[in-house]
C-alpha cells in the first residue's frame, strides 16, 4: 500500500511540473491507482464512445454564456503567414488562439503525437487514433490553460527527460482531464501547419470553419532555406500521399544529394498541392492569400472576420498596426532567427515586403531552381506566378 501510495504521490508531482508558477490545474479523475489510469488513458476511446465528445456535436453553447461556440481552423504551410492570421483573429471578441497544439516543436502531446504518426500525420476521415483525438480534443477545447506562461512552458518542454512511457501516461491524463475539466472560451482559433494531410478527418469530428491560408510559394520557400527549415529532408513518403498527390502528376521526389533549396520547393510544393485540393474539394471552405492581406490588411480582415462569424475589436486593428513594425515579434515568434531581420528593405512597414521576400533571399539560380521544381505540381493561381 505505502508503495502505490509513493506512485500516485510522484505521479502527481510530475503532472505539477508542467504547471509551474502557482498555475494549478483541476484535481484530475484518473491519475491515482491503477483503475484511474486505465480510465484515463486506455479506456479513453471507449468512454467517448458512450459519451459522445461536445466538439463531434457542432457548434455548442460555451461554458458561462449563451452564443454559439465558433471553431476556427486556420491551416497552411509553415511561413505562409498562418501566424500573423491566427494571432489577428485571435484578439477578436471572446476568442481563445491556439498556437499549433499538434506542432512537435511547440507542444509537448504535439510531439508525443508526431513521434508516433509522424509530423505531417496522413489520416483518412474514418481513421483511428487515440492520440491525434487527444491533440484536437484539447485544442478545440482552448489549449493548455498555461500555454503562455513561460516558466509552465519551459517545464512542459523539460518533460522530454523523463522516461517516455511516464511522460506519455502524465501528458495524455493531464491532456484528457483538461479537456474535459477547463473553462470553455467563447471562440476558438486554432492554427497548425502540420494537419494538411489530416484536415477532413479534424473536419468530421469537430465541425470548424476552416480557413486555408495560401502565399506565393517562393515566398515561403525562401523563407524556409532562410530558417533552415525543411530543407535537409522530402516529405511525404507515405503510401497515400504519393497515391493523391506525387503519381498522378508523373513527379520525381528528390534524393539526398539533392540542394537544399530543392528539397525545400518539393516540401512546400507538395503541401501546398495537397492544401489546394483539399479546397477544391471543399468550396466551403475560406482561402485567403497572405499576398492579398498585405495590400490592405486592415479592410481584408475586416471582410475575413465576418465571413468567420468573429466580431471585429479595436484590439484586432491595434494588433494590426504593432505587426506592421519592423522590429515587432509575434507571439510564438523568434526575435533571434527571423528572416526579415537579413532582408528587410524598409523601417517603415513589414508588410509592404512581404510580397517579394524571395527577390532577397534567393539568387537567380536558385529562384529558377525552386520554379522549376513547383511548377511540376501544377499550381495554378495557388503558384508563384510567372517569371519577371
Amino acid at each position: 500500500m505505502p508503495r502505490r501510495a509513493d506512485r500516485h504521490r510522484r505521479r502527481h508531482r510530475c503532472v505539477l511540473v508542467h504547471v509551474a508558477g502557482g498555475h494549478r490545474p483541476a484535481r484530475a479523475r484518473g491519475h491515482g491507482g491503477r483503475g484511474g489510469r486505465r480510465r484515463g488513458i486506455r479506456g479513453g476511446d471507449r468512454r467517448r464512445r458512450r459519451h459522445p465528445s461536445r466538439h463531434a456535436r457542432g457548434a455548442v453553447a460555451a461554458r458561462g454564456g449563451g452564443a454559439a461556440l465558433v471553431r476556427v481552423l486556420v491551416a497552411g504551410t509553415a511561413r505562409s503567414g498562418s501566424t500573423w492570421v491566427s494571432n489577428v483573429l485571435g484578439h477578436s471578441a471572446e476568442t481563445r488562439h491556439v498556437y499549433e497544439p499538434d506542432g512537435p516543436m511547440s507542444d509537448v502531446l504535439g510531439a508525443i503525437t508526431a513521434a508516433r504518426l509522424g509530423e505531417f500525420p496522413v489520416l483518412t476521415p474514418d481513421a483511428r487514433s487515440y492520440w491525434y483525438r487527444l491533440v484536437w480534443d484539447l485544442g478545440f477545447a482552448g489549449g493548455w490553460p498555461w500555454d503562455r506562461v513561460e516558466s509552465a512552458r519551459a517545464a512542459g518542454r523539460r518533460l522530454v527527460r523523463i522516461p517516455p512511457s511516464m511522460r506519455d501516461a502524465v501528458v495524455a491524463a493531464l491532456a484528457e482531464t483538461t479537456s474535459r475539466l477547463r473553462r470553455r472560451p467563447r471562440h476558438v482559433v486554432v492554427k497548425s501547419v502540420n494537419s494538411v494531410f489530416s484536415l477532413d478527418w479534424i473536419v468530421k469530428r469537430y465541425t470548424p470553419k476552416v480557413l486555408v491560408l495560401r502565399r506565393n510559394p517562393l515566398n515561403v520557400v525562401s523563407s524556409w532555406v532562410v530558417l533552415n527549415l525543411g530543407t535537409e529532408r522530402r516529405i511525404g513518403d507515405h503510401p497515400l500521399v504519393d497515391e493523391l498527390y506525387v503519381r498522378p502528376l508523373g513527379l520525381v521526389a528528390p534524393n539526398g544529394a539533392s540542394s537544399a533549396v530543392r528539397i525545400a520547393a518539393w516540401n512546400v510544393g507538395l503541401l501546398t498541392r495537397a492544401l489546394k485540393q483539399a479546397s477544391a474539394a471543399h468550396p466551403e471552405w475560406i482561402v485567403a492569400s497572405h499576398d492579398d492581406l498585405c495590400v490592405d490588411p486592415a479592410t481584408r480582415f475586416r471582410e475575413l472576420t465576418t465571413r468567420l462569424g468573429l466580431a471585429w475589436t479595436a484590439a484586432m486593428e491595434d494588433y494590426l498596426l504593432r505587426s506592421d513594425d519592423p522590429d515587432f515579434t509575434a507571439h510564438h515568434g523568434s526575435a533571434a532567427v527571423h528572416p526579415n531581420a537579413v532582408t528587410a528593405t524598409t523601417t517603415e512597414s513589414r508588410r509592404l515586403q512581404q510580397g517579394t521576400q524571395y527577390q532577397r533571399r534567393l539568387s537567380a539560380e536558385q529562384t529558377a531552381e525552386a520554379r522549376a521544381v513547383l511548377d511540376g505540381f501544377d499550381l495554378g493561381d495557388w503558384g508563384p506566378g510567372p517569371p519577371g
